[in-house]
């Protein structure tokens, strides 16, 4: 907390913005999906920031299977996975945060952030 602005800061880290979860043995980002989002309520500021998780394939990606909807693939277009997550987020946002009371920032990904 920095006490001179009466500010707390709290940082939760969720990598995919979106679920993944266990089925059996096998772990399923679901691009629809975004359950665990109580800690993200009633804040004056939220913070986004995704990109590199599309970009994982074979065995530096979390998960084993994708799931679009009712339709659950091994792999799919990252681009088009992306897309749909984000989709997922913003629709969870014009939902659920008032922008009188809450602002919300995503900050993307520099393409030449490497350097």
């Amino acid at each position: 907390m920095m006490k001179q602005y009466n500010v707390s800061v709290m940082f939760e880290r969720n990598v995919f913005l979106v679920d993944i979860e266990k089925e059996g043995s096998w772990q399923v980002l679901k691009l629809n999906s975004i359950k665990d989002t109580k800690v993200w309520e009633g804040m004056d500021v939220l913070i986004f920031n995704t990109w590199h998780w599309f970009i994982h394939t074979g065995n530096i990606q979390p998960w084993d299977f994708i799931q679009d909807g009712e339709n659950t693939y091994r792999d799919m277009n990252r681009y088009v996975a992306f897309e749909q997550a984000l989709e997922t987020w913003a629709r969870w946002v014009d939902e659920n945060i008032d922008p009188s009371k809450t602002k919300v920032f995503f900050q993307g990904i520099s393409p030449t952030h490497f350097k």
